[in-house]
């Protein structure tokens, strides 16, 4: 009888803490996906040096540096979506 309560206790204790487990998992992996997604979507910011620019009229003018925000492509994005992928794996 001793033996068959202390059974019990245990699997409760090893199943109660199994899928408590899998919640936590569940959640960081979409927390990182989310993550991962956000970095995705936010543009590239870039320092210009300063240099020569062209008006529409062929007139140049020196244009001082400055930053750049440029947009990832779709495949850019997919690019590095797959490469963080394999590497976790």
């Amino acid at each position: 009888m001793k033996n068959l309560i202390t059974l019990y206790i245990m699997m409760i204790c090893l199943f109660s803490n199994e899928t408590y487990g899998q919640k936590l998992n569940t959640k960081n992996k979409y927390q990182e996906s989310r993550h991962t997604v956000q970095k995705l979507n936010t543009p590239t910011k870039m320092w210009i040096n300063g240099g020569w620019e062209i008006k529409n009229d062929g007139s140049r003018f020196w244009r001082k540096g400055h930053w750049v925000f440029r947009e990832k492509t779709f495949q850019e994005k997919s690019k590095i979506l797959r490469l963080r992928e394999n590497n976790k794996v």
